[in-house]
């Protein structure tokens, strides 16, 4: 890339974005410069501290692309900084920001001797015992909101915390004046500062406007009070004698106890940096930190108790839907949503479908659409509905999703008829497994002719019929199963016949089952329509596995990771197609590469009006290169150049790519990103009450929803889906022969070795 580009630099202010969906800076100081878009970062670094006399360490750099000026992405290595200049035209603005580092040691600095603080405090008391200083006079409210599950977990992974440290809590109290935001804070803080000491305490005078908490050792001089200030929720500390008289056999006899609803509060950091926090780690940890013996069952609840802190009840969830719902339609204008709920109020189902998806379906997808469905655990379980479909280079395209609570028909119809609006006027091919209720509905929604059924799900029904009739041995049902492939890829109707014949000749049960199981929606020479050699689902079993943790989250922390995921993977597939070395992606180059090779060693005879004859053995096919047709007809059913087609074009000097169809073309897969995204702001999200109502900042009152009626049942969720006998698994290795296809227990060659 070679140029000069124009810089334009802002410091000091903040991006603002007004109610037209506009984007300005305000406040700060701007400045400019220009540089070669062949400079390395270091350089670019070094020139513009230069400029403006400042230090590299002291700052933060930032960028914003031309199709989101609103999104700051970070600038620190020369990857970001080709990507300033590839996704920005003439000029770019960069945005300098404190560095966090350099803010910690200004306030590291300022506030030597270090004060007292707590929540709120009324009056804090500095270490070295000067005057009182007076506390802020505001009480932020606490309610928890609903934050991303990647988002909270990625602010945590800065500095991340991987075991329990109880030196924290020694100070939850530190001297006389300290106030809290009501008794319970208070609380909470005694059980913390126990927990650390290792000691129990007991109240003497429990009650909101006065407390007295006392060592449960006889004699010992530990003692705290508090009370009111006013008539307010505040507590301030009056008496604070933090010193203890144990003896030996004290210390055994007064371990503090365990309560899930305060004990919770020590692993809060430990979640935030690790969600996947086991129960049996806690268990060890609480027993290395504070000589505690947990079951794994109070474990666990201390986890819930954590997680609804951090991320708020899951009940609260669906209360806020509505307002995530309509958020997402505002920020990417375009998308579809629908939600649906009980006469009562309770959640139904949901569907969206993204703007940048449906814009790239439309303009450049292959009309083909894989649908599927996954299980989601939580408290309240559900169903996960996903549509999928297929870029340029033949990579998954997600297309809609939607939460259901079941899998019956009405659910199933409901999906369908929005994906129905996503397709629009286009005549898509859907694939999906055989459950009645997607016969039935895929059938009134998008024609009995355009469903195509899942060749994986397809094959395991048959497998199971094998399993109930009499073969002979593994063998006859090796064959068996090779016989099916041979029926379902055979492209000619010659060759299904012939399969056929052999099958029946084999087993006639089974070619009777074939031939009741609609072989014209599965077998390639059967179907109808064009359905691009997808045979399977198993994109949209990729799908699955690529939100294989977020299908465990609470709906509004999986609906914002799911967005999350699908802007990195837009950004990805976008910045991989500048890297194509010609017109069609790797994956279809591969394909392109392979039929050539074999098409080298076919001779070809030219005939009449423009058709070649391509001679394999003593057989001879024939390519229409007018026409792109073969024989075979892999030229027509796939869209690629089949073998034969390979050889009739290289034996006239043409190149095979050109002859690769558009879909699979550069300029579909610019059309297929062109689109922009972004992640919902959720910096003004409103809270909801302890009553149930969802209100924000203001007062103002948001529509909400009550939880589904469905409810999780007993035991634990599994987290792995159910495989396909016919899967790829991986291939075992035994350790003492190293051959494959068994392990060293299994070994057979172990009497000859030894």
């Amino acid at each position: 890339m070679d140029g000069e580009i124009f810089c334009y630099i802002h410091r000091g202010g903040e991006l603002v974005k007004g109610v037209d969906g506009s984007v300005e800076y305000k406040g700060g100081s701007n400045d400019s410069m220009t540089v070669n878009t062949n400079i390395s970062y270091d350089q670019f670094v070094s020139q513009l501290c230069s400029k403006l006399n400042i230090k590299a360490n002291e700052v933060e750099f930032h960028f914003t692309v031309k199709f989101d000026p609103s999104c700051q992405l970070p600038l620190n290595d020369d990857a970001s900084l080709g990507r300033m200049f590839r996704f920005n035209d003439m000029f770019c603005r960069i945005y300098l920001s404190p560095c966090a580092e350099a803010e910690a040691g200004v306030v590291a600095r300022a506030s030597t001797p270090t004060p007292v603080i707590s929540s709120n405090s009324a009056q804090v008391t500095t270490t070295n015992g000067n005057t009182n200083v007076d506390p802020p006079m505001d009480v932020s409210d606490d309610l928890p909101r609903i934050q991303s599950y990647g988002f909270l977990q990625r602010c945590a992974e800065q500095t991340p915390v991987d075991q329990l440290d109880s030196s924290q809590f020694h100070n939850a109290i530190m001297g006389s004046g300290q106030t809290f935001r009501n008794a319970t804070k208070f609380r909470d803080a005694v059980y913390l500062m126990s927990l650390a000491g290792k000691f129990r305490y007991s109240f003497k005078r429990n009650s909101p406007k006065q407390m007295t908490v006392v060592c449960s050792v006889d004699e010992c001089p530990w003692k705290i009070t508090c009370r009111a200030i006013g008539s307010t929720n505040i507590v301030q500390v009056h008496t604070f004698r933090n010193v203890h008289n144990h003896s030996l056999e004290d210390v055994g006899s007064c371990q503090p106890l365990v309560r899930s609803n305060r004990a919770s509060l020590i692993i809060d950091n430990v979640i935030r940096s690790n969600p996947d926090y086991h129960p049996r780690q806690i268990c060890e940890d609480f027993i290395k930190q504070h000589g505690m013996q947990l079951s794994y069952c109070q474990a666990w609840q201390l986890k819930q108790k954590a997680m609804e802190r951090i991320y708020g009840l899951p009940k609260n969830y669906y209360k806020l839907l509505p307002w995530m719902c309509e958020r997402i339609v505002q920020t990417n204008p375009g998308t579809i949503v629908e939600l649906t709920h009980s006469s009562d109020g309770h959640f139904e189902q949901l569907f969206i479908a993204h703007a940048v998806s449906i814009q790239g379906f439309t303009m450049g997808c292959r009309p083909i659409i894989a649908i599927d469905s996954s299980h989601m655990s939580g408290p309240y379980n559900g169903t996960l509905f996903s549509a999928t479909s297929y870029d340029a280079n033949n990579s998954m395209f997600p297309l809609a999703i939607g939460v259901m609570n079941s899998e019956d028909y009405e659910d199933w119809s409901w999906f369908l008829k929005n994906l129905k609006k996503v397709a629009g006027d286009k005549e898509v091919v859907i694939i999906s497994d055989r459950r009645p209720a997607l016969l039935r509905s895929v059938r009134e929604i998008f024609g009995v002719e355009n469903h195509a059924y899942c060749y994986y799900h397809l094959k395991e029904d048959f497998n199971n019929f094998l399993n109930k009739n009499v073969i002979n041995g593994n063998q006859g049902k090796e064959n068996a199963l090779q016989w099916l492939d041979r029926i379902a890829y055979a492209r000619l109707e010659q060759d299904y016949n012939v399969c056929m014949f052999e099958l029946r000749k084999f087993n006639d049960a089974l070619a009777t089952w074939v031939e009741d199981n609609a072989p014209e929606h599965w077998a390639m020479s059967k179907f109808p329509k064009k359905r691009w050699d997808k045979m399977t689902t198993s994109f949209d079993e990729s799908f699955t596995i690529w939100l294989k943790d977020e299908r465990h989250y609470s709906i509004c922390n999986f609906i914002m990771e799911h967005m999350i995921k699908l802007g990195a993977m837009v950004v990805k597939h976008k910045e991989e197609s500048i890297t194509w070395k010609g017109s069609i992606g790797p994956n279809i180059e591969e394909k392109v590469m392979l039929n050539i090779t074999k098409g080298e060693a076919y001779p070809v005879t030219p005939l009449m009006n423009g058709i070649l004859g391509v001679y394999i053995g003593k057989s001879i096919l024939y390519v229409d290169i007018m026409n792109q047709t073969c024989t075979c007809k892999a030229w027509q059913m796939v869209g690629i150049p089949c073998e034969h087609a390979c050889a009739a074009l290289l034996s006239t000097g043409q190149n095979v790519s050109d002859f690769v169809e558009d879909y699979y073309k550069f300029p579909n897969q610019e059309l297929i990103y062109s689109g922009s995204f972004r992640g919902i702001e959720t910096h003004d999200m409103p809270s909801v009450d302890n009553d149930g109502v969802v209100r924000d900042f203001t007062g103002k009152i948001f529509p909400s929803l009550n939880p589904p009626h469905v409810k999780r049942p007993l035991g634990r969720p599994r987290k792995r889906r159910s495989e396909s006998p016919f899967m790829d698994k991986r291939t075992l290795y035994c350790s003492r022969c190293q051959m494959a296809g068994h392990n060293r227990k299994t070994c057979k060659r172990i009497h000859c070795l030894d």
